[in-house]
């Protein structure tokens, strides 16, 4: 009996892979990733500038709006996926969706800068894990899993095309409206994802209660803890930043929409030549990848009166970024089997959010302790640097490693990073 079930799934789900409905469920999880990911995050970059001249509030306390936003929706990714476990992914995807659009709406309404940091940092913040963890493990569940991977990093392009076009959509919302008024409007734009949701349960695959146990014996969790401060938190700070060193808004609008630019061509780049990463391990290129990365972090302070450099840095760091991120998850998916993916996307997302908190919150201190955003961007660049060191160390690890493996002659022995 139990047999005839698993045949009879099997079938099912061979059919729904012939038909467009996991597309509905693709286009439907990209703009959750340009929603929350891509629009959310850059509206809140340059609305910070307004909300702190206007609440006369320091850099560290504002900074926790966004570093709370970004590491609660990121950081609650294992308390979020045990709620999903316990009550069900289209509850959860429902009530994420109108609880950040009312946290949204009530903080246009609020009168100081405290008031905003709750409903936004933590009220939208813990709104949004439900839609971001979900988006991965709807694309898990509704294509095969030989193509899994590909699509992940396709659909990391809706938070690229947020970066993108968010900038100088808010910059013109800002000049017509006020801070106030972009949110109320933003809270309106967000509230589209319970439509989303709504669609894509009508497409998901039926149900299967078939689930490999095995995960391949790798482990993911080292080069996660290393790899999940690769989210350089400077780049919050820029549009102020460049405001402060006689920048207009403007200014500060185009390079954030450069650097959006790049970041789509990075996480287009590597879904479309996904088969040619693969050839060797991400890890090589992560090297040369988070120079690139530190370089732009630096150059920032460097040449702050030479706008294209500006604009060339910005680029320089979505380039790199849209690369670096658009694989995070496809390494969990081909190390982990279905059923333990959802797990370890949830403690990936936690140990990134902590390290956003961390970090938005020790740039804000910086900036009220020296005067001026130039250490935020230098101690970003050491971080990326820091990182290519910690590439370069496993790189040589793993050569290491093989040549123990090539001297004793062992054959499929797996060294500690091959799943790079």
């Amino acid at each position: 009996m139990v047999a005839s079930r698993e045949k009879t799934e099997e079938i099912l789900r061979k059919r729904y892979y012939q038909t467009k409905r996991r597309y509905v469920v693709f286009v439907g999880c990209v703009l959750i990733q340009f929603l929350v990911v891509g629009m959310v995050s850059t509206m809140l970059g340059i609305v910070y500038v307004d909300i702190t001249r206007e609440f006369r509030t320091n850099a560290s306390q504002a900074a926790l709006m966004l570093s709370l936003f970004r590491g609660i929706s990121f950081g609650g990714g294992v308390l979020g996926e045990f709620v999903i476990r316990r009550v069900g992914e289209f509850p959860c995807m429902m009530g994420g969706s109108l609880v950040g659009s009312v946290t949204i709406l009530a903080s246009a309404f609020a009168q100081n800068m405290v008031t905003i940091v709750l409903l936004i940092g933590v009220g939208t913040g813990c709104s949004c894990i439900f839609p971001i963890l979900l988006s991965y493990v709807y694309i898990s569940k509704a294509f095969p899993p030989e193509s899994v991977s590909r699509y992940l990093t396709i659909m990391t392009m809706g938070a690229g095309i947020g970066f993108v076009t968010t900038p100088y959509i808010t910059e013109a919302l800002l000049s017509g409206f006020g801070w106030r008024g972009t949110l109320l409007i933003s809270s309106g734009i967000f509230f589209h994802l319970v439509l989303i949701g709504i669609v894509i349960q009508f497409n998901l695959p039926p149900r299967s209660s078939h689930d490999s146990q095995k995960s391949n014996g790798h482990s993911w969790k080292d080069p996660i803890v290393i790899f999940k401060n690769r989210r350089p938190v400077g780049l919050w700070f820029l549009p102020d930043f460049l405001v402060s060193n006689n920048h207009t808004m403007k200014d500060a609008a185009l390079v954030l929409t450069l650097s959006g630019i790049a970041n789509l061509i990075g996480r287009v780049f590597a879904g479309v030549f996904e088969s040619c990463f693969s050839r060797t391990k991400l890890l090589y290129h992560w090297i040369y990848i988070f120079i690139m990365l530190a370089l732009s972090h630096a150059s920032f302070p460097f040449f702050t009166e030479l706008y294209p450099v500006l604009c060339t840095s910005g680029a320089v760091y979505g380039l790199s970024f849209g690369l670096i991120v658009s694989q995070s998850v496809p390494v969990i998916v081909q190390v982990l089997n279905q059923k333990l993916v959802s797990m370890g996307t949830a403690i990936e997302f936690t140990i990134y959010g902590l390290c956003s908190v961390l970090g938005g919150y020790i740039c804000g201190m910086i900036r009220d302790v020296t005067g001026g955003y130039k250490w935020v961007f230098y101690i970003a660049s050491m971080s990326a640097a820091i990182c290519s060191a910690f590439c370069i160390t496993l790189f040589i690890v793993d050569k290491s490693c093989q040549r123990k493996i090539s001297k004793n002659g062992h054959i499929n022995t797996v060294s500690i990073i091959t799943h790079f």
